[in-house]
């Protein structure tokens, strides 16, 4: 019986996949150098790169082909900013995440099923900031854009920027000492995410719920294994998690959770350790006291009727999931270029000394900011768009999609376009100056996207990025170690591409873009 209820489980999955497969003959496609399965970030942005060499402003990438031809998902990828721009900010058709909704929906059937905490107060659309922005639901939709507009409410005002500083400079003891010691004075390359991460979960965590991770250092250093490997997940389009999200509700309901994804069971740690904190938090605050945190804001409005619980929750774990991650895995990129190009690492530590360090604005250090946005552009570990699902039949760039195609913005494609920014293969900070030398962002550069679903997190994510260069320029010089693979550096693509490590999506990590060596030395300075 068991064999016959998964062969039509898997059955009916590739059917559904099978309605997906390709509808846009008169779109180019791109194929990847290598067999899907061998595919990862580095073949993708070779895709992009040739996407814009051949001046394409949309065009499909295969995510998914097997059984002969059969089974077929691509994702279509807009190659102009400008266009993109418009696009994810006028239409109300592109703010689906049908490639995402079903990890929600797997993690919230199995707690369900082996009766976790809470879980049956857990229902399938209640999930926070990753709701479908839909006409057909329009209470969802209201939910989705109240949790993205609390979030931005609390980072982006000017009147907490200080405190989110001071909240990084109070990590800066403990990440000092700590790459110190591991990199053992500057002798041993280290990765340094192992130790920014930590830091950046502490400030995200701290935004979020008001409690300081580094006085609970269980929790902090579980929720950063429990938010990597949820990231990977989550981001990862592996065939296996392709087919098995796919099988209807009712369908899963008879396979054993042996079977099912080693993530599914794994995750649960992570709902019981927010949870607890949510517990913690609320020893110290109840409903109809100031709202300083992120969840007292969130549980005002539940208590109001504005939310449910479980977007309360899953809203947090999505910011655990996404916002220190991201950052300390930019952070890394920062640093990794600024020993790549010791002359731009002397400059910036030349102005920065000579301010004492003090920038407590980006626009007290206007070269250091450049820095941070073309690293960005430069070294674009972020090199795509989420996926976005189409929620109804729409049109784009003269080409008709219909509901729950992909689409995605080439980050790195227009990163590294000469259209766009001229001689790209060049790390020139100035580029992001004015000819006053102050700051100014590229119409063209888009890190966080654009539009209803950009990244709600981005003012905070350059706030620590910012402030960590900062202060981790104050205590060290980065350089390469004598056996990096990522020197000598050589300013066109050929040498622009033999930085990017080559494996897979399933290498650790490789849910982005990755450089072929991570580890740099970080020698403390005499301060």
């Amino acid at each position: 019986m068991l064999y016959e209820v998964g062969a039509l489980c898997a059955s009916l999955a590739l059917f559904r996949l099978w309605l997906n497969r390709d509808k846009h003959p008169n779109v180019p496609h791109i194929l990847p150098e290598v067999p899907l399965k061998d595919d990862g970030p580095y073949w993708i942005v070779k895709s992009y790169l040739e996407g814009h060499r051949r001046n394409l402003p949309l065009y499909s990438y295969p995510l998914l082909d097997t059984f002969f031809g059969f089974l077929k998902l691509n994702l279509h990828v807009i190659n102009d900013p400008i266009k993109s721009k418009e696009i994810f900010t006028k239409s109300e058709a592109v703010g689906g995440h049908m490639e995402m909704y079903p990890w929600w929906y797997l993690v919230q059937e199995y707690r369900q099923r082996t009766k976790g905490r809470k879980a049956e107060t857990m229902h399938r659309d209640h999930i926070g900031i990753v709701r479908e922005h839909s006409r057909s639901d329009p209470q969802g939709t209201k939910i989705a854009k109240l949790c993205r507009r609390r979030l931005m409410e609390l980072a982006a005002k000017k009147q907490f920027e200080s405190k989110w500083v001071a909240k990084v400079d109070s990590q800066i003891s403990w990440l000092v000492e700590s790459l110190k010691k591991v990199g053992e004075n500057g002798t041993k390359p280290i990765d340094t995410f192992t130790y920014t991460m930590p830091a950046a979960m502490t400030v995200v965590l701290d935004f979020a719920l008001d409690i300081d991770l580094s006085k609970h250092t269980d929790y902090r250093d579980r929720i950063c294994t429990y938010a990597t490997k949820g990231l990977e997940s989550v981001i990862r389009l592996d065939k296996y998690k392709l087919i098995f999200i796919n099988i209807p509700t009712w369908l899963r309901a008879w396979i054993p959770l042996k079977y099912w994804p080693s993530w599914v069971p794994y995750m649960q740690g992570l709902y019981d350790d927010i949870l607890d904190l949510q517990d913690m938090h609320n020893k110290n605050w109840s409903v109809g006291d100031e709202a300083t945190s992120l969840l007292a804001i969130l549980q005002t409005d539940h208590s109001q009727g504005k939310m449910y619980e479980w977007d309360v929750v899953i809203l947090i774990q999505q910011l655990c999931m996404t916002g220190a991650d991201t950052t300390a895995l930019s952070l890394s990129g920062v640093l990794i270029t600024l020993a790549r190009f010791p002359e731009i690492q002397e400059k910036l530590f030349k102005i920065l000394e000579a301010q004492d360090f003090r920038a407590d604005e980006f626009k007290d250090c206007p070269y250091l900011h450049a820095v941070v946005y073309e690293t960005y552009r430069y070294c674009p570990i972020i090199y795509r768009t989420l996926f976005h699902s189409i929620t109804e039949k729409t049109e784009i760039l003269g080409e008709t999609f219909e509901k729950d195609e992909l689409i995605s913005f080439s980050i790195a494609g227009a990163n590294m376009n000469e259209k766009y920014f001229k001689s790209p293969w060049k790390f020139q900070p100035e580029r992001h100056l004015n000819e006053n030398g102050d700051f100014q962002k590229s119409v063209y550069q888009q890190p966080f996207n654009t539009g209803k679903r950009s990244c709600p997190g981005q003012i905070l994510a350059d706030i620590e990025l910012f402030h960590f260069t900062k202060n981790l320029m104050k205590h060290f010089k980065f350089e390469l170690h004598k056996d990096s693979v990522i020197k000598p550096v050589v300013e066109t693509e050929e040498g622009w591409l033999n930085i990017w490590s080559r494996d897979s999506a399933n290498a650790p990590l490789h849910h982005f873009l990755q450089p072929k060596d991570r580890r740099i030395l970080l020698v403390p300075r005499e301060n």
